[in-house]
């Protein structure tokens, strides 16, 4: 209940629950779509993010800030992240979103960051998804069971007609909890750590992890996949066997944050491997038609994210003005 009057001053505060009812992954993997479209078409200005890392690698704060001109707003997000396989109730990833206007430079909405960011870094892999998998996919497997695992999973099955899942992670604890918490249909397959070699099944992958080396090598893999690359966002992190990157059509997020932030990248283009005339586009120049996309069924598709300031500004944006026609928010008012 609020125990202030709402004025000019006043800020509203989102929290997860409240992201969770205003925007279903439907909604947000159409939001993506049109966020990574305005990235690739220079109509945002969103300048590098500023990582600092503890001492002991232990943990990293992100600063990441997007203008929004169109929208006469900006939004900055801080985020932490705990480096940490191990499986705990504790969130990993927290953080918080302030979106701004613009014209009058008051804050209109202090939003959680953390379900934000796994929603938002979902719905990014369901809408390249959406556009690069092939259209019969059908067996997905995602590497990471952690809450970006959860949300891959989540926008996967938003755009393709998933009949089987293979869930890896270094916890069964962590796999079996998501599982448990998806409430899936019985007549969905569902194998957790199976022999990667059933991973040649997989129409779709998704890799959420930490992971310093590959998580599988090209041999594993069958003709005709789609893969996801969220978790490689620093030069030392790295999920994807190199020489998948040489058999693949590539499509990246962020070209400049990728080339400069992710491993997958940066370490195949330093074993000449491939050269960055062999990464295709980013995707929202295939969303906006100016790059091709999947030619035939037998192409490898990869997107390579790292994430961007863009996914959060939309993020914030739509729960905020979801959330005008509700008078049940939260709201904080520094001048009083």
């Amino acid at each position: 209940m609020n125990t202030h009057t709402i004025s000019k001053d006043s800020i509203r505060v989102l929290n997860a629950s409240s992201i969770k009812s205003l925007i279903p992954m439907e909604r947000a993997i159409e939001l993506m779509g049109s966020a990574f479209k305005i990235l690739s078409d220079k109509s945002a200005f969103v300048p590098p993010r500023v990582v600092m890392t503890s001492q002991d690698e232990s943990m990293s704060v992100f600063f990441k800030p997007a203008f929004v001109q169109d929208y006469n707003r900006m939004s900055i997000k801080i985020l932490t992240q705990i480096h940490n396989n191990e499986p705990s109730d504790n969130a990993t990833i927290k953080g918080m979103i302030l979106l701004v206007d613009l014209k009058t430079g008051s804050a209109l909405s202090l939003s959680d960051g953390t379900y934000a960011t796994a929603l938002r870094t979902g719905a990014a892999s369901g809408i390249a998804t959406r556009y690069l998998a092939n259209q019969d996919a059908s067996t997905v497997a995602v590497f990471g069971c952690g809450a970006q695992g959860r949300t891959q999973l989540e926008a996967i099955m938003a755009v393709r007609p998933i009949q089987s899942i293979l869930l890896f992670d270094s916890s069964t604890i962590q796999a079996e909890r998501l599982v448990a918490n998806m409430a899936l249909n019985p007549d969905i397959d569902c194998q957790i750590n199976p022999d990667l070699e059933e991973l040649k099944t997989a129409d779709i992958i998704c890799t959420a992890t930490p992971s310093k080396r590959p998580l599988f090598m090209k041999s594993q893999i069958k003709t005709g996949v789609h893969i996801n690359a969220i978790g490689s966002y620093r030069p030392d992190m790295q999920e994807l066997d190199p020489e998948i990157l040489g058999m693949g059509k590539i499509y990246l997020d962020h070209s400049v944050a990728c080339l400069s932030d992710s491993g997958d990248l940066l370490i195949p283009l330093n074993q000449g491997i491939i050269g960055k005339n062999d990464i295709t586009g980013e995707l929202g120049e295939l969303i906006g038609g100016l790059i091709p996309g999947r030619q035939n069924h037998d192409e490898i598709t990869i997107f390579k994210s790292v994430g961007s300031a863009i996914q959060d500004f939309f993020i914030a944006n739509e729960a905020y003005e979801m959330a005008q026609g509700f008078n049940d928010s939260n709201w904080i008012n520094f001048t009083e």
